[in-house]
C-alpha cells in the first residue's frame, strides 16, 4: 500500500475504486466497506484506495475537537491488512470544504483521481455544508461505473458508528468497544517523569503523555498490554486523577509486571483489554497500595 499526500490540483496515475469517510476506529462497519471496495477493485482489475484526512475532518475548524480513537498511522496499517493498494491524503482545508457535491464527484473525484467507481457507507455525508448525501450520489450515479452504498452495521439495536465506540470506552466499556472495533483500543504515549511514589512502594509505573488527542477511558483501573521497544507486557494501568495522593490532573499510568527497566523519553504502545475497577479514594497510602496488589494479581492471573 501506499500513502500519497495530495492536494486538489493532483492527478492520478491509476484508475480505481475509492473509499470514503473518517474511518475513526476502522470499526466492523468500516471494516465491511473497506472489504467492498477492495473486493470490487479486484474484480474490475481497479486500484482500490481510500481518500483520508490528514486530520480528523470535524476538528479542523472547531473548538471543540473530536476525540479519536486511532492515529492516521494506526488507520494506516489496518487498511495495508485490508487489502487497499492506495490511500489519498489531503487537508480539509477551506478550499476543499467550500466545493460543491458536483465540484466533488465531477471535477475532483471523476476528473482528476481517476475514480471509476465509490463505496461509502449509508449515513455518508460530503461538499459544502453537507450538501451532498447518499440520495445525491445515487442521483448522479452516472458518474460513475459503480456505486456501492453499505447499509446500517448494528450491535444490541444500535447502529455501529465512531461516536458509540467513543462513548463505550468514556464509560470503561472497553471489551465492548474492542468489540466493536474489531481490535483492542490502543494509544500512544511517551514515558515521562512523575513523582515516583509507586517506585517507592515497589510499584514502579510509567507516566504516559499521550501523543495525540484519544478519547480517554472511564477513570478506573485497566488490565492492559504494553509494547517497549516491541516486547509486549501485561501491564495494570490506572486512569485518572490519583486522588487518594495527588488530583491534579489526568494520569494515564501503567505498572509493568516484571519489568524494571528505565524507559524514560521512550514512545510506548498502550493496549486496553478489559477494566478492573473504578478509582477509588482510599483513608490512606496502605490501604491504596493494598489494592494495587489485587489489581496485579487480576493481570498476572489473566
Amino acid at each position: 500500500m501506499i500513502v500519497i499526500d495530495i492536494d486538489l490540483n493532483y492527478i492520478a496515475e491509476k484508475n480505481s475504486i475509492i473509499a470514503l469517510g473518517n474511518f475513526d476506529g476502522v470499526h466492523k462497519g468500516h471494516r465491511k466497506l473497506l472489504e467492498s471496495t477492495v473486493k470490487i477493485a479486484k474484480e474490475k482489475k481497479l486500484k482500490s484506495a481510500v481518500l483520508g484526512f490528514k486530520s480528523h475532518s470535524s476538528n479542523m475548524y472547531s473548538e471543540n475537537k473530536k476525540k479519536i480513537l486511532t492515529t492516521n498511522t494506526s488507520k494506516f496499517e489496518i487498511f495495508s491488512d485490508l487489502g487497499i493498494d492506495i490511500v489519498y491524503l489531503i487537508d480539509f482545508s477551506k478550499e476543499f470544504m467550500s466545493m460543491s457535491p458536483m465540484e466533488f464527484l465531477k471535477d475532483f473525484l471523476q476528473e482528476k483521481l481517476k475514480v471509476k467507481g465509490l463505496v461509502v457507507g449509508y449515513d455518508y455525508t460530503f461538499a459544502y455544508k453537507k450538501a451532498g448525501d447518499v440520495n445525491y450520489l445515487k442521483e448522479h450515479s452516472f458518474l460513475f461505473n459503480w456505486l456501492d452504498i453499505i447499509e446500517e452495521q448494528t450491535w444490541q439495536g444500535q447502529a455501529i458508528s465512531s461516536s458509540l465506540i467513543r462513548k463505550l470506552i468514556s464509560e470503561g466499556k472497553i471489551k465492548e468497544a474492542n468489540f466493536l472495533l474489531d481490535s483492542n483500543f490502543t494509544v500512544m504515549g511517551k514515558v515521562i517523569h512523575n513523582k515516583g511514589l509507586g517506585q517507592k512502594m515497589g510499584y514502579p509505573t510509567a507516566n504516559l503523555e499521550l501523543c495525540d488527542n484519544y478519547i480517554i477511558p472511564r477513570y478506573g483501573v485497566y488490565d492492559t498490554d504494553i509494547i517497549v521497544d516491541g516486547k509486549k507486557y501485561k501491564a495494570a494501568t490506572s486512569v485518572g486523577t490519583n486522588p487518594t495522593v495527588e488530583d491534579d490532573g489526568i494520569k494515564i499510568e501503567a505498572h509493568i509486571l516484571d519489568f524494571n527497566d528505565n524507559i524514560y523519553g521512550k514512545t510506548v504502545e498502550l493496549i486496553f483489554l478489559d477494566f478492573i475497577r473504578p478509582e477509588l479514594v482510599f483513608k490512606n497510602i496502605d490501604e491504596l497500595f493494598k489494592q494495587i496488589n489485587l489489581d496485579v494479581k487480576k493481570v498476572r492471573e489473566r
